[in-house]
């Protein structure tokens, strides 16, 4: 179980570095998902309710950040490793029963292949099964995002079912992919998140 000492505040890897939203970052946040908003919302539910007015976006953030700080959820902000520029968010919460944790990301269009979406989703999944002991990592898909799709396969999650017609604004299916703790070491996800180094929120190296 993830305790405050051993939650990761900072990941490194190659591409993109993560740590928990700041109420600072509201405006970019803000901005990012306006630049974007196009570009999402083929694919996820929340962006029909985008953009917001800045202060009920703060206060978004601020509740984000609120929860990592509690152990109830985490949003990492996405930043490149090149400049700091906000590129993305990575959402990871733990399901009832506490074994098993799910994941979402995402990142602007101009940010698109730059193996962002790659590192964070691969050393997201390392800090799930290393650090908070989840059993099952999982993650939803759209049926017809061929980027996501691809990007599970990739890191080695197995597509295991399809929930049929859902309503999401509008009717239509989700695929469901997981990663178990035994399969973990073998899948290419893995093996990204080699590179990662964390730190918990005293500096401390995680792994």
């Amino acid at each position: 179980m993830a305790t405050l000492l051993a939650m990761p505040y900072r990941i490194v890897t190659p591409s993109v570095v993560l740590r928990p939203f700041e109420p600072a970052d509201a405006p970019a946040v803000a901005q990012l998902i306006t630049d974007s908003l196009e570009h999402l919302r083929p694919w996820v539910a929340w962006a029909a309710h985008e953009p917001k007015p800045l202060h009920l976006k703060l206060a978004e953030v601020r509740g984000w950040r609120a929860a990592f700080d509690l152990d109830t959820g985490w949003h990492w902000a996405m930043r490149s490793a090149d400049d700091g520029a906000l590129v993305g968010a990575l959402v990871m919460n733990r399901l009832p029963g506490g074994d098993a944790v799910d994941l979402g990301g995402w990142v602007g269009p101009a940010c698109l292949r730059r193996g962002y979406n790659t590192d964070a989703a691969a050393a997201a999944a390392r800090v799930a099964f290393e650090v908070v002991g989840a059993t099952r990592v999982q993650a939803c898909t759209d049926p017809a995002n061929e980027r996501s799709n691809g990007l599970m396969r990739k890191l080695g999650y197995t597509h295991e079912a399809t929930s049929r017609h859902l309503e999401h604004g509008e009717r239509k299916d989700e695929w469901h992919w997981s990663i178990l703790a035994t399969e973990w070491p073998a899948t290419f996800a893995a093996e990204v998140a080699s590179e990662a180094r964390a730190f918990d929120a005293l500096g401390n190296r995680v792994f």
